[in-house]
C-alpha cells in the first residue's frame, strides 16, 4: 500500500478510517469500494447489527478490522474505535454513506499542512448538505453561533462527523461522550486545549437506504446539554489556574500534572520557608523532574504534553533553571 509521507521525518504516515455500524448492510456497498487502497486501516466499529452488516464488510473489504462497539450511541462506538486504531492520522467517516471518501486528501493535506484537528463543515463555499432539514440547519447555527460567544474560535459548523486528527491529539480532547453529542465535545475540547484547527469544506449526500438514528429534538437537547457542560468545566479549570490532565490514564501526563502543582506550591511559599526547608523542597522537586526526563525518553507524545503544560501555565519545571525559576529565601 501506498504511504504517505511525514514532512517532519522523512517517515512514512499510517491512516485508519473508523466507521461506526449499526444496522448499515445495504449502505456499506456504497461506501467501502469508495475508499482509496492507500489508506492503511479500516476499522469497522460495530453496535450488534442484526442484519448483515458485518459478513457485508468482509466481504466489500477482506482487509476490514471488525470490533465490537463498548457501550451505547455513536460516541460510545467512535471512542471504540479511536482506541483500536492504531494510524498516525484517524479519520471519521459515518456508513451511511453521507460522507465522501474522495474528499480524503483534502482533510489529510490540512493535517500535513500543520492543522492538529481538520473538522468537516457544510456551511462554506465548497461545501453543502442535501441531509438536513431546514430545523437543524437553524439549530446548527445557534449551536455554532452560542460556542463561538461562550469558547471564541470561527467555526462555521459544530454537528458534523467527518473529522481527522493526529492520533496523538485524542489524548488532548480526553472523550466521554456517548451520543451524537460527541462532535460538538470534539470541537470544543480542540479549541480548549489550544489545538490548531483547520476547517475542511465537504459536502453531506442524503442517506441512501434506511432511517438515521439521529432524533432531532432530543440529540439537539443533548448537544445543548454538552455545551453548557463544557462551559462549566471551563469555567471551572480557569478558576484553580490548573489545567487538565492531558490523559487521566497517562503516565506522563500524571506526573506532570504533579510537577506543575509543586512548582505551583513552590512559588507560593518560598517567601513563608527557611532556606533549609526550601532546599528540601527544592530538591524534591528536581527529584521528580529527573523521573518526568526518564518517561520522556520512552513516551510519544511527551514534547507536546510538555507544551501544553508549559504554554498554560507559563511555570518552568525543568530542574537546570529551578533555582532561577525559584530562588532560595533570603536567610
Amino acid at each position: 500500500m501506498a504511504r504517505v509521507p511525514s514532512s517532519h521525518s522523512g517517515s512514512m504516515l499510517r491512516m485508519s478510517i473508523i466507521i461506526p455500524t449499526l444496522d448499515e448492510a445495504e449502505n456499506l456497498p456504497h461506501l467501502l469500494p469508495l475508499i482509496p487502497s492507500w489508506v492503511d486501516e479500516i476499522v469497522l466499529v460495530d453496535g450488534y447489527s442484526t442484519d448483515r452488516t458485518i459478513e457485508v464488510a468482509r466481504s466489500l473489504r477482506p482487509d476490514v478490522r471488525i470490533v465490537l462497539q463498548e457501550g451505547r450511541g455513536k460516541g460510545a462506538a467512535l471512542r471504540t474505535g479511536f482506541a483500536a486504531a492504531t494510524g498516525d492520522i484517524v479519520i471519521m467517516l459515518d456508513a451511511d454513506s453521507s460522507t465522501d471518501p474522495a474528499e480524503l486528501p483534502f482533510f489529510i493535506g490540512a493535517l500535513l499542512a500543520g492543522a492538529d484537528f481538520a473538522k468537516g463543515t457544510r456551511f462554506v463555499q465548497g461545501g453543502g448538505t442535501t441531509d438536513m432539514p431546514l430545523i437543524r440547519v437553524l439549530g446548527n447555527q445557534v449551536f455554532v453561533l452560542l460556542v463561538r460567544w461562550l469558547f471564541g474560535g470561527s467555526y462555521t459548523d459544530l454537528c458534523y462527523g467527518y473529522n481527522a486528527f493526529w492520533k496523538r491529539a485524542i489524548s488532548q480532547l480526553n472523550l466521554d461522550a456517548d451520543g451524537f453529542e460527541i462532535e460538538t465535545q470534539m470541537n470544543i475540547r480542540a479549541l480548549s486545549a489550544g489545538l490548531k484547527v483547520a476547517e475542511v469544506p465537504s459536502f453531506e449526500h442524503e442517506r441512501l437506504h434506511g432511517v438515521g438514528k439521529l432524533k432531532t429534538i432530543p440529540d439537539g437537547w443533548r448537544v445543548l446539554k454538552q455545551i453548557v457542560s463544557e462551559y462549566l468545566r471551563h469555567r471551572r479549570r480557569r478558576g484553580t489556574g490548573e489545567p487538565e490532565l492531558v490523559s487521566r490514564d497517562d503516565e506522563f501526563a500524571q506526573v506532570m500534572h504533579q510537577l506543575f502543582r509543586e512548582g505551583i506550591l513552590l512559588r507560593r511559599s518560598r517567601e513563608h520557608l527557611s532556606s533549609s526547608q526550601y532546599q528540601l523542597a527544592v530538591e524534591a522537586f528536581k527529584a521528580n523532574c529527573q523521573e518526568l526526563l526518564a518517561l520522556e525518553a520512552v513516551h510519544p507524545d511527551s514534547r507536546q504534553i510538555q507544551d501544553y503544560y508549559l504554554e498554560q501555565s507559563n511555570v518552568c519545571l525543568w530542574s537546570q533553571i529551578a533555582h532561577e525559576e525559584y530562588p532560595p529565601p533570603r536567610s
